[in-house]
Formats: structure tokens, C-alpha cells, sequence
């Protein structure tokens, strides 16, 4: 009886070796399993915080960026409201003729157009217009734009003064006078 049960016992033994061979084999896997795992969610983290500086770098630069665009619209709004103010028929001036002597002078003459339509036509423009002239004084240039521009055809003089110097360009090279 002691040879069944021993046998009994070894088989017993056997299985319970397997068992644990086969349980310890499984939890080495479980192990290896779990760290990998444990490092594929360290380098996910990373990762993420890796997205995540570089998302708020961004979200700072679209913010610099929109602050940037926000500026230039506002530059270009004011830039626009000038040349509207500037390109105002007033503010024009129109060159009656580039015939200038060693003498001459730079004036401006204002001369409005007449209200009532003489001949076939109106007038060529409304209100009044500033003339460059080149003339030596005041009397040449006034005489100048009313060869031009005669009182019996209903224009007349405003005012006649000295043009300003002539503005230098973006080089800083002044203007051709």
C-alpha cells in the first residue's frame, strides 16, 4: 500500500511541479507584460508632455502672432484714413507747366473754378485747385495760370504763396525740383 500511495504521492508531486513551473512561467510573462506596459506609458507620457510644452509654445506664438496681425491692421486702417485725407481733391496739387528759367521759383496758386457754366461746357472741376508755377515772383506765376485760367472765362485767383521745398524721397536722395 505504500508503493500505490507513493506513487500516488510522486504524481501528485509532479503535477504540483508542473503546475507551479507552468504558474511561475506565467507570471515571468505577467511581469514582462506589465513592464512593458508600465514603459510604453512612461514614453506616452512623455510624449504627451512633449505635445503639451510645444502646444503652449505655439498657442503662446498664435497668440504674438495674432497680437502682430491685430497691429498691422490697425497701422493699415490708419494708413488708408491718411491717403483718404490726403487724396482729397483740396490737398492736390496740379503742375501747370514744367517750363522753368535759372530764376524761377516754386509758387502755388489756388484758383477756384467758376460757379456759373461758361460756353458749351461747366467747368472742368469744382471749387478750387492748387497750380504749381514756376516764375520768378509773384506777379509772373499769378500771370502765368491767368493766361490759363482768365477772369473773363470766370475763374479767379485765391491766393498765391511760395511752394515749400521739395520733400526728400525714402532714400533720403531730396526730390527733383
Amino acid at each position: 500500500m505504500t508503493g500505490p500511495i507513493m506513487l500516488v504521492v510522486m504524481i501528485v508531486a509532479v503535477a504540483f511541479a508542473m503546475a507551479l513551473e507552468q504558474s511561475m512561467r506565467r507570471v515571468r510573462d505577467t511581469r514582462r507584460r506589465v513592464t512593458q506596459l508600465v514603459n510604453k506609458k512612461q514614453q506616452q507620457v512623455e510624449r504627451l508632455r512633449v505635445a503639451g510644452r510645444e502646444s503652449l509654445t505655439l498657442g503662446r506664438e498664435v497668440r504674438n502672432q495674432q497680437r502682430n496681425v491685430d497691429h498691422l491692421i490697425e497701422e493699415i486702417s490708419q494708413v488708408e484714413g491718411e491717403l483718404l485725407r490726403l487724396a482729397h481733391p483740396a490737398n492736390r496739387t496740379f503742375v501747370l507747366d514744367e517750363k522753368r528759367g535759372p530764376a524761377d521759383a516754386g509758387w502755388h496758386v489756388t484758383v477756384e473754378a467758376p460757379t456759373v457754366s461758361v460756353g458749351r461746357h461747366g467747368p472742368p472741376w469744382d471749387g478750387q485747385r492748387r497750380f504749381r508755377v514756376w516764375a520768378p515772383d509773384e506777379h509772373a506765376a499769378r500771370a502765368k495760370v491767368e493766361k490759363r485760367y482768365g477772369a473773363e472765362q470766370g475763374y479767379s485767383i485765391i491766393a498765391v504763396f511760395p511752394a515749400p521745398p521739395p520733400v526728400a524721397n525714402r532714400n533720403g536722395d531730396p526730390a527733383m525740383v
